[in-house]
């Protein structure tokens, strides 16, 4: 009856090790992704440095979409309810606009590019080259 009970306990606790994994897994793809959306910004930024106003506006709007999210989460996964929040789903959604303000990122410097690239031609020829804005995403 001891090994019956001690084997039980034992899978009780590998059951819940195993369940707290994968909550640390979901939160560190969730912080890899917040991560990469806020590099993706700065670099952005760094690379368009000549002109300071969609410089600027890439660097800020990165920072408001941060701000953003955090709102959303709070909304839309409220503790208030009584609801248990879920780990996974927070991060898939999390992921999921990260991945999708990227795109835009990608979108607004391509365009910003076709329109744009002669002010770059003498200090820095190389900031609307293919190569390099598949550098920054």
């Amino acid at each position: 009856m001891k090994r019956i009970l001690l084997l039980f306990v034992i899978f009780m606790l590998s059951a819940q090790f195993g369940f707290c994994a994968e909550k640390k897994s979901a939160s560190r793809l969730m912080m890899e992704s917040n991560a990469l959306q806020h590099q993706t910004s700065i670099k952005i930024s760094e690379n368009f440095r000549f002109d300071h106003q969609f410089a600027n506006y890439m660097k800020y709007r990165g920072l408001m979409f941060e701000s953003d999210r955090q709102r959303m989460i709070a909304s839309v996964f409220s503790t208030s309810s009584g609801a248990n929040t879920n780990r996974e789903a927070i991060s898939a959604l999390v992921i999921k606009f990260n991945n999708d303000e990227i795109s835009k990122y990608k979108t607004i410097v391509q365009e910003y590019c076709k329109y744009n690239a002669f002010k770059f031609e003498k200090r820095d020829p190389q900031a609307c080259s293919q190569e390099r804005i598949n550098s920054l995403f």
